[in-house]
């Protein structure tokens, strides 16, 4: 066997749809679960960018790009240890779902019907609920240099939902930045919507509340205190929601405003122009950094975060993370739209095909 703190090149035999194929890349043993399951962890370099994606929970662990000085930055937030990803909530860069977000009493409907999902937030569901994506651990489909495609099969009844779902995740590096695309299909009617979590600090340490943030759109969805949504949407102009000018991220947050008491800050969805395809969604500026991240995206919605409760003595080189040292800019359909039909058709039928890519691209001012 091989030591398992060293990193090692080595081929690896999967048998994917019967056919053998053979995967040589960086992949490095990351330790195993509560119960046993083996993590992996895979290093993708392009250019001057690098990252880290683990096996469990197909979490994103690092991302290195280059700031204005032209030294690498470790964007996001993350662990050294499975223990730690198992501990803590806050699904630190982990693909989450089924559903992504929450719905409310724990139940959705589905062709007129209610079907009662796994409760994991109080009377709610969660990012799809104590058994969802990001506990579980990946199998490797494929792999490059700057590439990795992750694969999950969440078997019917799964947090509650119907069918057997099969969840592709594809990692790529580009020339601009990362590349995410989530596929997925279902033999039942099912609801799916696919995200990641990562927690993005473009100075790489710090707080996050003078980053500069411009967001494409106008309008927002209104939560009660239960975080969930209100009604689909309501204009941000004149509050503290507006970010169609750019501003610092924590100019307002401390404004006495109830959306803001509500969550402790920001966590709300904002609703995306509705036009087809992919499209710059939000623009995140470091203000110490001069990196800019830019995130596109094909869905009709994006959940701005930013990490008011997050607290954790478990970060990356034996640090400690405090709220608002990471922000989130999740890519999704709308929280609770299992329950309100009218905001979309996003049943995820037997024979169609669930396909989105979100792409974060760099830059520096």
């Amino acid at each position: 066997m091989f030591p398992r703190n060293l990193c090692y090149t080595i081929p690896i035999s999967l048998s994917l749809s019967k056919e053998a194929i053979v995967i040589s890349l960086l992949q490095q043993p990351f330790g195993s679960t509560r119960d046993g399951r083996g993590v992996d962890m895979l290093t993708l370099r392009r250019g001057r960018m690098e990252a880290e994606v683990l096996t469990y929970g197909a979490a994103l662990r690092a991302l290195r790009v280059p700031d204005r000085n032209g030294g690498p930055v470790d964007v996001v937030l993350g662990y050294d240890a499975v223990s730690a990803y198992e501990a803590n909530g806050g699904y630190l860069g982990a693909v989450v779902g089924r559903y992504a977000n929450r719905i409310a009493g724990a139940a959705c409907l589905i062709d007129g019907a209610r079907v009662p999902l796994a409760a994991n937030e109080g009377p709610k569901q969660l990012h799809g609920g104590p058994e969802g994506f990001s506990t579980q651990v990946f199998g490797v489909a494929d792999a490059g240099e700057d590439f990795a495609v992750l694969t999950y099969a969440s078997p019917d009844g799964q947090g509650g939902f119907p069918g057997n779902l099969t969840l592709r995740v594809t990692y790529a590096l580009t020339d601009q930045g990362l590349s995410l695309r989530y596929e997925a299909a279902s033999d039942k009617a099912t609801y799916c919507n696919i995200t990641n979590h990562a927690y993005f600090n473009l100075n790489g340490s710090g707080d996050i509340l003078g980053h500069r943030l411009w967001l494409a759109s106008g309008q927002f969805t209104p939560v009660g205190p239960d975080s969930i949504p209100l009604t689909m949407a309501r204009s941000a102009a004149g509050t503290p929601f507006d970010f169609t000018a750019e501003k610092p991220v924590g100019r307002d947050i401390g404004a006495d405003d109830e959306q803001l008491r509500n969550v402790g800050g920001y966590d709300h969805n904002y609703v995306l122009d509705p036009a087809q395809g992919l499209r710059l969604a939000a623009r995140l500026i470091g203000e110490k950094s001069g990196i800019v991240m830019e995130t596109w995206t094909e869905k009709p919605g994006v959940q701005l975060y930013s990490g008011n409760f997050l607290e954790t003595a478990d970060a990356k080189g034996g640090g400690v993370y405090r709220p608002r040292q990471g922000l989130c800019l999740e890519t999704q359909f709308f929280p609770d739209s299992p329950n309100h039909p009218a905001w979309g058709d996003i049943l995820l039928r037997p024979g169609r095909r669930y396909d989105y890519i979100t792409e974060y691209r760099f830059d520096v001012e």
